[in-house]
């Protein structure tokens, strides 16, 4: 696979192996320390090909903090503008990768705006030299982007370009890539559009339902046997790069033959991966903001979930000042598998959450199209509500906060969470 393109109404996502220096978008975005010295990785080839204009503007502009984006001259570059994502400064440290990464993407799309742009190209932002995962650089920019695409009100081109500039890697190597980027979008596998030149590549874009099919255990037990390839791979060619033609010639080619072996095995899985296209399970969280700290909690007992790949969650504070928020809330809350309504009398006070949110999800409950959850946070009166039809947690649809152990609750919680994802993604239907 070398590229996946994505149409999101008028608007183009486009995800490609390939080199961003290479790019006709009108902005391109670089993944930077905080003085921008354009020493490594994709901002050293930035600066390769576009010359010394762009660091000598950047020198006007710093130091920055972590999770800013600096704007400079392109250079010789095709490109009007460089955004300068900083991933890396004396505050790393203090600031988790997730959290610069969706504030350096969305301040990116909010520059467009500013600037009358139309094209940008990302890099897998903070994936080099600043050391983010994969995973989480694919969940991250996934969410931004799809949800930016889908409440855009004017057409806007991107593209996503996957590079190993130490050229010791292959397009197949970035399969999880492309699976996590699609997996964890609802909004982006129901607009696919293949368009591999290896491939027979349609005519017209692809309507796919969006169903998980694959179980949490197989997907899994797969990504850790990648994993544990990777290891075995790293190990055998530090030990043969020691050796340096030195050691016995028949341990030599025994480790070389493995390598090959393992070359194969890793393809065979990912292959596999990429065929089965596991989607995971959309949660959209429904909740008042006087609960935010108990939400907080849950997202902790939730993450287990979220690192392997098996929910997408979205709530309300993913959307940034100056957006549209109605648009952001009824495009999550439409596409979501999962809607959790976390009651309260804060819940049942709020006219929004009452009214529109869960008035909304029970639709969407009735027909099919999603399953609805209570979470009983605190004591009130819910039992007569439109929701009381529907199995609440805690068991028994005792409140979060009257149990002795606030994470027993949780827990209590995430396990019955789970067990309505697992008949999802077993393809038991929805409601």
């Amino acid at each position: 696979m070398k590229n996946r393109t994505y149409q999101f109404g008028t608007s183009r996502l486009a995800v490609q192996f390939g080199d961003i220096t290479t790019s006709n978008a009108e902005a391109i975005v670089s993944s930077d320390d905080s003085y921008i010295t354009m020493g490594g990785g994709v901002s050293a080839g930035i600066l390769r090909a576009g010359g010394q204009e762009i660091i000598i503007d950047a020198a006007k502009k710093v130091p920055a903090s972590v999770g800013d984006v600096i704007v400079t001259t392109a250079g010789r570059l095709p490109a009007q503008y460089v955004f300068h994502a900083i991933t890396i400064g004396s505050d790393s440290e203090e600031v988790e990768a997730t959290a610069v990464l969706r504030k350096t993407v969305t301040r990116c799309f909010d520059l467009l705006d500013v600037l009358g742009l139309q094209s940008i190209a990302f890099p897998a932002i903070g994936a080099g030299v600043a050391g983010f995962s994969y995973e989480d650089v694919a969940v991250e920019m996934a969410n931004i982007i799809a949800t930016r695409l889908t409440t855009s009100k004017r057409p806007l081109d991107v593209t996503v370009f996957l590079y190993d500039r130490f050229g010791r890697m292959q397009p197949i190597d970035f399969i999880q890539f492309f699976e996590e980027f699609r997996a964890r979008v609802p909004l982006v596998a129901a607009h696919e559009i293949p368009a591999d030149t290896e491939q027979e590549a349609p005519s017209a874009t692809v309507k796919e339902v969006v169903k998980p099919a694959e179980s949490v255990a197989r997907r899994h037990k797969m990504l850790t046997a990648v994993n544990q390839l990777n290891e075995e791979r790293t190990l055998l060619e530090d030990k043969l790069a020691r050796m340096a033609g030195a050691g016995d010639a028949h341990e030599t080619h025994r480790m070389r033959e493995r390598l090959k072996g393992i070359q194969d095995e890793r393809l065979n899985i990912l292959t596999e991966l990429q065929r089965a296209r596991a989607q995971a399970v959309f949660v959209f969280t429904s909740y008042a903001h006087e609960d935010e700290n108990l939400l907080e909690h849950l997202k902790k007992h939730l993450s287990p979930l979220k690192r392997l790949g098996v929910i997408q969650e979205w709530y309300d504070r993913e959307i940034k000042a100056g957006s549209e928020w109605r648009g952001h809330i009824d495009a999550n809350l439409n596409s979501a598998h999962l809607i959790l309504l976390l009651i309260s009398p804060d819940f049942m006070n709020s006219n929004y959450c009452y009214d529109v949110e869960a008035k909304r999800a029970l639709q969407r409950h009735e027909s099919g199209d999603a399953r609805v959850i209570p979470v009983i946070l605190k004591p009130v009166m819910w039992l007569n509500t439109p929701f009381s039809k529907l199995q609440a947690l805690p068991k028994e649809g005792k409140p979060v906060t009257t149990w002795d152990n606030r994470d027993s609750a949780l827990l209590d919680v995430v396990e019955g969470i789970k067990d309505a994802i697992d008949s999802i993604m077993a393809g038991n239907g929805l409601p």
